[in-house]
């Protein structure tokens, strides 16, 4: 893949209109606005910012063996954020910036226990995401038992012991969603994070519009999976509590599939659903449901790189002509495992995402390339070739941009 401009040209062609601080994004009925002007959430996701599960760090450096999690270097995350503007994106999704239980590296051990070393590297990805004028949005939870934490810590806490479990019509997996200590307790969690202050730009996650978004969680039951659907109570009511926390931010449902029962969920700003494969009709039928309320829809993870072309060319238009749709962000990127930089982090799922590397394939770097050119004409409504050359990224970036312009 031919790589072009050159690494100054690149961020400084990247944050034309970009500021070291942001103004936040609001909504207004199924459109985002930032200073007034529309503005579309487009780019990755990027799971790992705040703990990952891919690199087994030098010796003497914080390791968890049994879940092999580690903290992302400095380096790694800085990457994402220039690679973010390359493609033309304004967002990132990062479940781990949020979601962080469980394991004596997470944010909470245990319950109630905060782990500030934990902050380290979630503190680094706002700040630096907010220095290069790339929002995020953050889940609360995941569905899933998994290496960086989620719903199944909450409920051994609390003495329902389902580990190993993933039958989610298991009636006590409810007992997330039903039982008074659970809420509550998540509710300490979610505290936990939203008046956390940055030791890097001295602002609590709850007054940072670098984190434009909080949502309930990551594919939270649903009918994706024909297993019983958190419920409408419970969205709002965490909803509610998000706001009042933080009144600037707003709240995407994480209810996997669009539950009809939510959407007259007042402080619910977004519906979501993930794309797995990639299904037009589906994404129509979201659109049409969600925008009948006059909500804005957001697609949180897709398959980039399967399927055939045109589907995927279809789903992109579909998102760019629509007024509901207010944005998408891909499953999943990986760079560099910095401060190497001859060597990209691999994730065993398919679908990882590596921008520039000559190890790609013919067809991961032509669905890269039609990647930016949907990113492109979502976030600045300008249409690129599909075969233009990709901006160049340093490896390593620099740290903070080498421009401050106005937004």
């Amino acid at each position: 893949m031919k790589l072009s401009l050159s690494a100054a040209g690149l961020l400084a062609s990247a944050l034309g209109g970009r500021a070291a601080k942001l103004a936040p994004v609001v909504r207004s009925g199924t459109t985002l606005l930032v200073d007034g002007k529309p503005w579309k959430a487009v780019g990755p996701n990027v799971y790992w910012l705040g703990l990952d599960e891919n690199v087994v760090p030098p010796v003497g450096e914080p390791y968890y063996a049994p879940t092999k999690a580690s903290y992302p270097t400095k380096e790694r995350i800085t990457e994402v954020m220039a690679t973010v503007l390359a493609l033309g994106g304004t967002t990132i999704r990062s479940h781990t910036l949020g979601v962080s239980t469980g394991n004596p590296l997470s944010v909470w051990p245990e319950k109630g226990v905060v782990n500030e070393k934990a902050f380290d590297a979630i503190d680094w990805a706002v700040y630096q995401a907010g220095r290069y004028g790339v929002r995020l949005m953050v889940p609360l939870v995941d569905n899933y038992d998994y290496y960086h934490g989620g719903k199944y810590n909450f409920l051994r806490w609390a003495g329902f012991d389902l580990t190993g479990t993933r039958d989610d019509k298991n009636p006590l997996i409810q007992q997330f969603y039903t039982n008074a200590t659970i809420v509550a307790t998540f509710k300490d969690y979610i505290k936990t994070l939203l008046t956390h202050r940055n030791q890097y730009n001295n602002l609590k996650y709850a007054e940072d519009p670098t984190i434009f978004a909080y949502e309930t969680g990551n594919e939270l039951l649903g009918p994706v999976w024909g297993d019983m659907n958190s419920p409408a109570d419970w969205v709002r009511d965490i909803a509610q509590y998000v706001k009042s926390l933080a009144p600037n931010k707003l709240v995407v449902d994480g209810t996997y599939g669009i539950n009809k029962t939510h959407l007259d969920i007042e402080e619910v700003d977004i519906f979501s659903n993930h794309m797995y494969p990639v299904d037009t009709a589906k994404l129509q039928n979201d659109l049409r449901t969600v925008g009948a309320v006059g909500k804005p829809f957001f697609s949180g993870e897709y398959d980039w790189v399967g399927g055939n072309t045109a589907n995927l060319q279809s789903f992109f238009k579909i998102l760019e002509e629509s007024p509901v749709a207010v944005g998408d962000t891909f499953w999943s990127m990986f760079g560099h495992n910095a401060p190497d930089c001859k060597t990209f982090v691999n994730h065993g799922d398919g679908l990882t995402f590596q921008y520039g590397n000559p190890r790609n394939t013919a067809n991961q770097n032509s669905r890269i390339q039609l990647v930016r050119k949907h990113l492109v004409a979502m976030s600045q409504g300008r249409q690129i070739a599909p075969d233009e050359p990709l901006p160049a990224v340093p490896c390593p970036a620099p740290e903070s941009p080498p421009l401050s312009v106005s937004h």
